[in-house]
């Protein structure tokens, strides 16, 4: 039995019984095995349309040039950066301000205010996270 046999019969008895972590883990590690067209057969099988972790790890795989090149240069931007391709048609708007709070405690005070007053205007959870930081800054301050 070959490795894409063997995950895609894992795929059809996970979706019937679930996922065991060891069979999970074993399934995703056979992954950079199988060739490109083997990986997005298992990524479009009806058998993994509702199963989350291990159709992701069969898109980070298929796409992981892309997916690093995207974090490189998200890393390498500024803050003020960051905050002009929020909005973007790129789709790494998440991403953006993943990076945003991962900065946030290593910034000055004049970019860890315009990262509170981008996040202020978006998600309902960003606008959470910005209040608690303005607070928190505020009584650095005083």
């Amino acid at each position: 039995m070959t490795d894409y046999e063997y995950i895609y019969q894992q795929m059809k008895k996970a979706h019937y019984k679930g996922w065991g972590d060891e069979e999970l883990r074993k399934c995703v590690d056979m992954l950079p095995t199988l060739s490109r067209e083997e990986q997005l057969a298992l990524y479009r099988s009806r058998w993994i349309e509702h199963e989350k972790a291990l159709k992701e790890a069969i898109f980070n795989q298929l796409f992981k040039e892309r997916i690093g090149e995207r974090d490189r240069k998200i890393k390498a931007m500024t803050v003020d950066e960051l905050i002009e391709n929020l909005h973007d048609e790129n789709g790494y708007g998440k991403f953006i301000v993943l990076e945003m709070k991962e900065r946030f405690d290593t910034l000055d005070d004049e970019d860890k205010m315009k990262i509170i007053d981008t996040l202020s205007a978006s998600s309902k959870a960003n606008q959470k996270w910005a209040e608690g930081k303005r607070k928190k800054l505020d009584k650095e301050k005083k």
